[in-house]
């Protein structure tokens, strides 16, 4: 039977999911510098071994509180793609909660009620433990269109 690599976290509460193969490292929560003319939940940039990547606050992205930081709190370097272009970014968890291989036959499609984050960000439902876990999309959830405020030009 064919299965799946998800890394599962928690965040306010909630668990949710991310396939393995998006996830680059963890890393404990670390200085972030902000920088002007960004969305309220893109919280600044962060040094990486070198790297100079955009750190995500996934509550504040679900349209909830920001994330209160504390010695749980990690940072997880997801890749995306842009243009063609492998891009890094960091999001906010509160606390990793498991690494496993989950059946196909325990991933379902996200149904249209009952989850507390806008559909769009869902990418399907998995079920873990007897619980339903959302997988997020990253690709909506980590959309570089939709993390910076374009300025209006005016003529």
């Amino acid at each position: 039977m064919s299965s799946q690599q998800y890394f599962l976290f928690i965040s306010n509460n909630d668990i949710y999911a991310i396939e393995t193969c998006n996830v680059v490292e963890i890393v404990e929560y670390q200085q972030i510098t902000k920088v002007p003319m960004l969305r309220s939940f893109v919280k600044g940039v962060t040094n990486i071994r070198g790297n100079i990547i955009a750190v995500i606050d996934l509550l504040e992205r679900f349209g909830f509180e920001e994330s209160k930081i504390s010695e749980k709190t990690s940072l997880v370097i997801l890749k995306i793609f842009y243009n063609e272009e492998e891009m890094h970014l960091a999001v906010i968890i509160d606390e990793v909660y498991e690494v496993d291989n989950i059946k196909n036959e325990n991933i379902e499609v996200t149904p249209d009620f009952g989850i507390k984050i806008q559909q769009r960000f869902v990418k399907n439902m998995l079920q873990y433990n007897k619980e339903y876990i959302p997988i997020l999309d990253i690709n909506t959830v980590l959309s570089i269109d939709d993390l910076a405020i374009k300025a209006e030009i005016k003529g």
